[in-house]
């Protein structure tokens, strides 16, 4: 009888132990709205652009949170709010990385799908009336510039330079943060300190066609705005594209093709080399001339490297681009083809 009684702690003990181990990795579900917005975030040593999601039910009112976690099986879509069911699994402390998450996220279904009226919001603007005023061509106009992806504003008010960060932007408003300005003086500041007003009184919007009108909370019609269109050039190589020769040779069919995401409105290249993912600023872009900032890159290990790195190297000596119906060519300071890329259709 007291071995019985002895061992029995230690039966307890290990039964209790078990049950922590399976509940440490076990799974659950979770039903969340995935942003189609990717926002800049930190991680680790580098800034990369992360998920948004809300895990609400009111999603015109939603307040989102970065997402940091991959999600297996799911596709991200610019321009479409996706509501879905995802598995999540707790995976053994032990054998994860000390920069990745504990939980892995599993795609189960996509439940809903809505047009994400937000995106409409980015781009350059104009403004056409401040207050039921109607600005003459005699006016310095002010501008607005506005960039989902850093959450952020900025732009002109007619004298000074200004920014300020977006802390949500929902279907129906758009909440700012302390708007911080330059501090230069003009002869007129009259259409400068009814923008500065403005800016601190935007509450919610209506976007029509290429105009945007803010309001009060109280419904009252502030600032109207105009958009600007795109220069030709960006309008031609904005968009995702696929590599077909590089330093003048096709690419061998056997191995993955690299491609390329250029984003005007992010100033970012990103893609995949073949192998590995990357990233990197466009410092300046003019009708021809390009300046690519250091290209990050992941690590993976693949069978064929060459490509990748070859195509890495291209991109990174590229100082000039020219842009031909389907097509996208790259050149070096010496006005040699670095790569060639076709449109990716949609």
């Amino acid at each position: 009888m007291k071995k019985v009684g002895l061992l029995l702690p230690i039966i307890v003990s290990l039964v209790l132990q078990s049950c922590g181990s399976l509940k440490n990795t076990g799974s659950t579900e979770e039903v969340f709205w995935v942003s189609s917005i990717k926002t800049e975030c930190s991680a680790g040593a580098g800034k990369m652009n992360c998920l948004n999601v809300y895990k609400g039910n009111n999603i015109a009112e939603a307040t989102w949170e970065l997402f940091y976690a991959p999600i297996e099986g799911f596709t991200f879509e610019e321009g479409t709010l996706q509501k879905i069911k995802v598995k999540v699994e707790r995976l053994n402390p032990k054998d994860v990385p000390a920069d990745a998450s504990s939980l892995k996220y599993t795609l189960i279904e996509t439940i809903e799908t809505q047009v994400d009226i937000r995106t409409h919001l980015a781009g350059e603007w104009n403004v056409t009336s401040l207050y039921g005023k109607e600005l003459n061509e005699e006016t310095y106009i002010p501008s607005l510039i506005i960039d989902l992806h850093k959450n952020r504003i900025s732009g002109n008010n007619s004298c000074n330079n200004y920014t300020a960060q977006i802390t949500n932007a929902t279907s129906q408003s758009l909440t700012l943060g302390a708007v911080a300005t330059t501090r230069k003086m003009c002869f007129k500041m009259d259409v400068a300190n009814s923008y500065n007003k403005a800016l601190e009184e935007i509450n919610t919007y209506l976007i029509k066609g290429n105009n945007l009108i803010f309001f009060t909370k109280e419904g009252e019609k502030i600032v109207s705005f105009t958009k600007l269109a795109k220069k030709e050039s960006e309008a031609l190589i904005d968009g995702n594209w696929i590599a077909v020769r590089i330093e003048g040779a096709p690419i061998n069919r056997m191995v993955k093709t690299p491609r390329i995401k250029i984003s005007l409105e992010e100033m970012r290249l990103s893609g995949n080399n073949g192998c590995n993912d990357y990233t990197t600023q466009i410092k300046e872009i003019s009708d021809s001339k390009i300046k690519i900032g250091h290209i990050a890159a992941t690590q993976k290990m693949c069978r064929d490297m060459q490509v990748g790195s070859d195509y890495l190297k291209m991109l990174q000596s590229s100082v000039s681009f020219k842009v031909k119906d389907n097509s996208l060519k790259f050149y070096n300071k010496e006005s040699v083809e670095t790569i060639l890329f076709l449109k990716v259709k949609k």
